[in-house]
């Protein structure tokens, strides 16, 4: 719920700063606008919540925006921060309200989707790469053992569900009848034919709730909109999709980006079964009788997530020792 002024007899805000809530006296650019981020995406990947500028705070007195650029800067220059930075994205929005004559900006985020949010690069002393901020009771940090187990086993049974809700629909409607759009692979599939979707629009693509599709250019973002039954596509047996995109690292590559030698990185693939994980891993043809191990950006997050959890001395030294019994056998 978007915030609203709840005043005490002295014309102090009732409610304090929270889990879904921070006040600001002024809007910022700069690095004071990533830390903005840094909490939208921190309430993201706990419930949600905002940001209200134009709060002074000790006492909480509602004294209104004393510049102008919260109102001047675009909204696209916020989103494309968050893009540059976190991945997956938030739904966020930014709004001005109007209160005792006097203007506060709100920079309101909901619930992620999907879950955690993480920090893809550093920057300063503000943002680190491989991190996962969560927003606690009026602050806002890198998450804790109990949140993010908390936030992966409820990952684990919304896809449990999602999987059940499928199969109930394929049983509904029969096999025949089902389409499927793969935004992994980039393809829509209809009976034994397939179209490619070029991978940079997949990347770009978003999930749009029915009846609420806007068309106006400054109001849009990349959407994939099919209308009607597929028709006048030229059937194909095979579609040729780029491998190099899909799994741009090499062992080395991925060994140079994660800080581990050669042996930790082939004891950290044999620990996690990479090679055996479609997501992630693929091997290609360079000739008739040669080819390379290649890896997905999703493998390189999925071990630097496992580092931030565990540590990443304690599951190096875990698969080493396991490599070794494993290579004795």
């Amino acid at each position: 719920m978007k915030f609203t002024f709840e005043i005490d007899q002295r014309g102090y805000i009732r409610k304090r700063e929270s889990y879904n809530l921070e006040f600001k006296e002024n809007f910022q650019r700069g690095d004071q606008l990533l830390k903005y981020i840094k909490t939208l995406v921190g309430m993201a990947n706990n419930r949600g919540g905002q940001i209200v500028f134009g709060i002074k705070d000790s006492p909480r007195l509602p004294m209104g925006m004393t510049n102008t650029k919260f109102m001047e800067i675009d909204p696209k220059d916020i989103d494309s921060r968050i893009r540059e930075y976190f991945e997956p994205s938030i739904r966020w929005e930014m709004d001005v309200i109007e209160y005792n004559e006097k203007s506060f900006g709100l920079l309101y985020t909901e619930e992620a989707l999907e879950k955690p949010i993480v920090c893809k690069k550093n920057k300063d002393n503000i943002l680190r790469e491989g991190a996962i901020y969560y927003r606690y009771r009026g602050e806002t940090k890198e998450i804790e053992y109990a949140e993010l187990k908390r936030i992966l086993d409820s990952e684990r049974e919304n896809e449990r569900l999602l999987w059940i809700k499928h199969i109930k629909k394929i049983s509904n409607v029969g096999p025949r009848n089902i389409q499927l759009l793969d935004l992994f692979n980039g393809e829509v599939t209809y009976g034994d034919s397939k179209i490619l979707i070029d991978r940079d629009l997949v990347e770009k693509l978003h999930v749009i709730k029915e009846g609420q599709f806007v068309e106006k250019d400054e109001e849009g973002v990349p959407v994939l909109k099919l209308v009607g039954s597929i028709e006048g596509f030229v059937e194909t047996e095979n579609v040729i999709i780029n491998p190099n995109k899909m799994f741009p690292y090499t062992t080395q590559q991925m060994q140079d980006k994660l800080g581990v030698n050669r042996y930790e990185m082939l004891a950290t693939i044999s620990a996690l079964g990479l090679k055996k994980r479609e997501k992630h891993h693929a091997f290609i043809n360079q000739g008739i009788n040669s080819g390379v191990h290649k890896y997905s950006a999703s493998s390189v997050e999925l071990i630097q997530r496992l580092f931030e959890r565990k540590g990443k001395n304690n599951c190096i030294t875990e698969w080493v020792a396991n490599y070794k019994e494993k290579l004795k056998k």
